[in-house]
């Protein structure tokens, strides 16, 4: 699973929050023991009898990175993702195909569960976007190739990180060039979704695209040849000044790269 997360300045936040954080940070955990609790979790709800799809309450746990002498944070939200994932499932793969898979009556109670944690004033924006199997092109724009990270010694990674000013500008030039030059195609309305979400954040936000757990199915040779924001930058800039060749030679690098991972998504 791949994530694309803003993560928020901590001395920015309400003093509330604030205050709770700065106090998680003294003894916080590593990146990779968050993300292994959160999967065990999820992993034993899922493997009960019967499955329960929902954390009886939200983590309280956080993604914190320090840059800077900057503190940012970035929630674990397994509830609220679980929300969002339930009330959207059926615009994504169909009433019919999902009510084999996720009683109506659960998908209507998570609805309903949502706007009543809303109108409790709750938190109900998603710090962190999900993808499997893939990292969707729109993501890509919104970072620079040099903003790449990759380590391959220890613990392996492959991440991007962005100020948030910077990712905004990227999205909004870029889907003008996919607007013009695409028309009514998917990436343009991932831009558009993806832009009205990074509007939702403290503008002095930090944006990150991780790899996650993708980096556990290619090799040293793959990470380090896997140059696809830089691809994906370059297709468009050709695509903005005319050059469908270049463009084209562009989008091919990418989808070469990642048509193994496709061809493992069908199979599984």
């Amino acid at each position: 699973m791949t994530h694309l997360r803003v993560l928020e300045p901590v001395a920015h936040l309400p003093r509330p929050a604030r205050d709770r954080w700065l106090r998680y940070a003294d003894g916080r955990p590593g990146r990779r023991e968050l993300e292994g609790a959160a999967f065990t979790d999820s992993v034993r709800r899922l493997a009960a009898r019967p499955p329960v799809p929902l954390p009886p309450r939200e983590s309280k746990e956080g993604l914190l990175v320090e840059l800077d002498g900057e503190l940012y944070v970035c929630p674990q939200q397994p509830r609220l993702q679980a929300w969002h994932v339930l009330g959207t499932a059926e615009e994504l793969v169909g009433a019919a195909a999902l009510g084999e898979v996720v009683p109506a009556t659960l998908r209507e109670q998570a609805v309903a569960d949502l706007a009543a944690h809303a109108g409790a004033g709750g938190e109900v924006r998603l710090f962190t976007r999900t993808a499997t199997w893939q990292v969707p092109l729109a993501w890509f724009v919104l970072f620079d190739g040099a903003e790449r990270d990759l380590r391959l010694d220890g613990e392996r990674a492959l991440r991007y990180r962005t100020k948030m000013g910077a990712a905004r500008r990227r999205c909004a030039r870029d889907l003008r060039t996919a607007r013009e030059h695409l028309g009514e195609v998917d990436v343009v309305d991932d831009l558009e979704q993806v832009g009205r979400w990074l509007e939702e954040f403290d503008p002095r936000s930090l944006v990150e695209l991780d790899y996650g757990g993708l980096v556990d199915l290619l090799d040293d040779r793959s990470l380090r040849g896997d140059d696809s924001a830089s691809d994906v930058a370059e297709g468009l800039a050709a695509l903005a000044e005319g050059d469908v060749t270049s463009a084209a030679a562009a989008y091919q690098r990418l989808a070469t790269r990642w048509q193994r991972l496709a061809l493992l998504a069908r199979a599984s």
